[in-house]
């Protein structure tokens, strides 16, 4: 009875040990190509764009993937109101800053939770060595819709230009196809 007890045990404390044993190993941090993760370069309809993605670095290398990049620019460039506030810049004058957001308020900063529902875009020009904003456009993946956003940083309307096949196409580019709301 005196074995039976020390192999009970044994087996007890053996799975314990090495299920804690395993949890404890470092996990190994995805390293960046570049020393400097805040800007990408992107091509979309055959021109370069330079994107600066996730400017505060509060995600480390984990960033804006580029295939939703790269569609979230090629969505809005085709916009009417990013047409209208960009039609007399040449694309070497624009550059995009793109982050991770709560849709209920898009005027937050990049935020730090892992509970963000949407992908700001703010697209802006270069006037005199600094940054002006032109317009911003959030895509709200609980909605599956996509704002304009206004002055006041407040959703104004949902852009009418993109199509229910674009609002698709942007799910799947940046949240990989998983389901959502909508």
């Amino acid at each position: 009875m005196m074995i039976f007890n020390k192999l009970n045990t044994c087996f007890l404390v053996l799975p314990i040990a090495i299920a804690i044993s395993a949890c404890n190993q470092p996990k190994a941090k995805p390293s960046p190509v570049s020393k400097d993760i805040t800007k990408t370069t992107v091509q979309v309809a055959g021109k370069k764009d330079s994107v600066f993605n996730n400017p505060q670095k509060n995600y480390g290398p984990a960033t804006v993937a580029d295939p939703c990049v790269k569609c979230l620019l090629q969505v809005i460039q085709e916009s009417k109101s990013f047409k209208d506030n960009t039609a007399n810049l040449s694309a070497q004058d624009i550059n995009y800053t793109v982050n991770w957001v709560k849709a209920s308020d898009p005027s937050v900063k990049p935020d730090t939770s892992n509970k963000t529902n949407a992908v700001r875009v703010d697209v802006k020009k270069t006037e005199d060595g600094e940054d002006k904003k032109l317009c911003s456009y959030v895509y709200n993946n609980t909605d599956g819709t996509m704002y304009l956003i206004n002055a006041q940083n407040k959703m104004e309307h949902a852009v009418s230009s993109i199509t229910p096949e674009l609002l698709k196409k942007i799910r799947n580019s940046c949240y990989w196809g998983v389901a959502s709301g909508k």
